[in-house]
C-alpha cells in the first residue's frame, strides 16, 4: 500500500541548524535579541524548542558573519554595532549588488520580477535616507542575487548581507545614499 504524503512532505529538506540561524539572523535584525545581549544555550534552546547542537551551529555562523561575538568560558552575546564592520562589509556587498544586477538576465524571469517590485518603493525613501529602507534594499537584491542560481555567490551574499543589515544603525556608518538609491532605481527596471 502506498503511503500517502502531506503538502509539507514535498518540499525539500532544510537542516534543523539553517532554520535556527535564520530564526536567530531574523531575532538579531528585529531587535528581539539586541546588540550586546548575552546569548544563553539554555534560554535558547528553550526558547527554539530545539537542541544545544543547532543552537551553537547557528551561533558559530552568526559570529562569522560578525553577528555574534563569543570569548572562552567568558561571553557569547550579540555583537556591538560598529560602523567599520558597517563600512567594509557594504563595499563588498555593493560590488555583489552592482555584478548581480549586470548579469540580471542571467537570473530566473520570477527572481527579476519579485526583485524589481520589492525595489520600485525604496528609491524615494533612500533619498530621505530611510535606514530601514535601506535594509530592505539589501534584501530585494538578495532576491535577484539567488535568481542566478550560484550557491557560492549566493552565500556570500546572505553572510555579507546580514553584516551590513545589523551594523547600518552604527551612527557613524558610512552609507552611500546616492548609491544605493541609484541600485534601487537599476533593481526597479528589471
Amino acid at each position: 500500500m502506498p503511503v500517502p504524503t502531506s503538502a509539507a512532505a514535498q518540499g525539500p529538506r532544510r537542516l534543523l541548524r539553517d532554520v535556527v540561524y535564520e530564526q536567530m539572523l531574523g531575532a538579531i535584525e528585529d531587535g528581539t535579541l539586541v546588540a550586546g545581549e548575552r546569548l544563553n544555550d539554555d534560554e535558547l534552546t528553550s526558547w527554539l524548542g530545539v537542541s544545544r547542537t543547532p543552537v551553537r551551529e547557528a551561533i558559530a555562523r552568526l559570529q562569522s558573519e560578525g553577528l555574534v561575538e563569543m570569548a572562552a568560558n567568558r561571553y557569547t552575546r550579540v555583537a556591538s554595532v560598529s560602523a567599520a564592520a558597517h563600512d567594509e562589509a557594504a563595499t563588498l556587498l555593493a560590488a555583489l549588488r552592482t555584478w548581480a544586477i549586470d548579469h540580471a538576465a542571467e537570473a530566473s524571469a520570477e527572481a527579476r520580477k519579485e526583485a524589481a517590485a520589492a525595489a520600485k518603493p525604496l528609491a524615494k525613501k533612500l533619498d530621505g535616507k530611510d535606514l530601514s529602507a535601506y535594509r530592505d534594499l539589501q534584501d530585494a537584491a538578495a532576491v535577484l542575487v539567488a535568481g542566478l542560481s550560484n550557491q557560492l555567490f549566493t552565500a556570500t551574499e546572505t553572510a555579507v548581507r546580514g553584516r551590513v543589515k545589523f551594523h547600518a544603525a552604527a551612527a557613524d556608518a558610512v552609507i552611500e545614499w546616492d548609491a544605493a538609491a541609484a541600485s534601487a532605481a537599476s533593481l526597479s527596471k528589471l
